[in-house]
């Protein structure tokens, strides 16, 4: 027995598929916030031309991710209906075809990096110095086409793997990760002594080493990009000087729920943990309640 393939061709145009204009084609009603679109049906769902992320779920990709997630299709069915039920253009041996593995390929980045540093500092409260000393590892960049901050983390060979794109525009909360980004190297800060601190974002991270900015450098910080365990895992297996574990997660249902698995996971690898709460649900709330920081600052790239 076989069965068509589709070719690099075609997946190419089906990944480029237009989600927004899909919907409105089908009646489906969005609202415009910025330059996203929020999508009435799942109203945690922002959409960028062919780019989904689904809020609640922690769920993101393109069209035919899109269209299995939310339609129930399997990959052949979901390329067949973006193509306008094209078949697949190559025989072969029937088998299951596996979905491709999209690369990790970062955006253009701009030649300053003044709406992040803006952002970070004047708007989050960040700690300039603190700010600093990301851009210097190349761990905090801007995009160049849409001035997005971007929270970047890379493997033990130096090599970039991950990119959190965050909107810096008043108002948007646009956030997604880079196709292709590798969630076990994500945005962290390697330190000396035994401690890591736990976090879901970048921003919760920035936003406690400037409320506890002493020595901070000689700790270990991970941000988990959601809720997910492979971060932590990571800088784990490759630091052994690692030994006590402190979740710095949100004050919600949800960092309930993450403390108890990730928890139950470090008591059967052996590490001590504890959890450690912000005051209000997340600890930028906690610093931009408190903070009194200036405006006046040059950064530098």
């Amino acid at each position: 027995m076989k069965k068509k393939r589709f070719s690099d061709e075609q997946l190419q145009r089906a990944s480029g598929i237009d989600i927004v204009a899909m919907l409105q084609g089908q009646g489906e009603k969005l609202k415009k916030q910025g330059r996203v679109y929020r999508w009435q049906r799942y109203d945690s769902t922002v959409i960028d031309r062919n780019r989904w992320y689904r809020h609640s779920r922690e769920i993101g990709g393109g069209p035919i991710q899109f269209m299995q997630h939310f339609y129930g299709m399997d990959f052949v069915d979901a390329v067949k209906y973006l193509l306008d039920g094209e078949e697949g253009a190559e025989l072969v041996q029937a088998s299951r075809t596996p979905e491709p593995k999209l690369p990790f390929t970062p955006p253009k980045l701009s030649k300053n990096m003044h709406r992040t540093f803006a952002y970070l500092i004047k708007t989050r409260k960040i700690d300039a110095d603190i700010v600093q000393h990301f851009v210097n590892e190349k761990k905090i960049l801007e995009t160049e086409e849409y001035h997005n901050t971007a929270f970047c983390g890379y493997d033990e060979k130096g090599e970039m793997k991950q990119m959190h794109l965050r909107s810096t525009l008043p108002g948007n909360r646009f956030f997604m990760d880079i196709d292709g980004s590798n969630k076990q190297y994500y945005f962290r800060h390697i330190g000396t002594n035994s401690d890591v601190y736990v976090f879901e974002a970048p921003i919760d991270m920035l936003s406690y080493i400037t409320m506890n900015k002493e020595n901070w450098q000689e700790s270990s910080y991970v941000c988990l990009g959601g809720v997910a365990i492979d971060a932590l895992k990571n800088i784990l297996s490759t630091n052994e000087q690692i030994s006590k574990v402190y979740m710095c997660v949100d004050r919600d249902d949800a960092g309930d729920k993450t403390v108890k698995r990730i928890g139950d996971e470090l008591n059967e690898m052996g590490y001590e943990w504890e959890r450690i709460f912000p005051e209000n649900k997340d600890w930028n709330e906690d610093l931009t309640a408190g903070s009194e920081q200036t405006e006046n600052f040059e950064m530098t790239m």
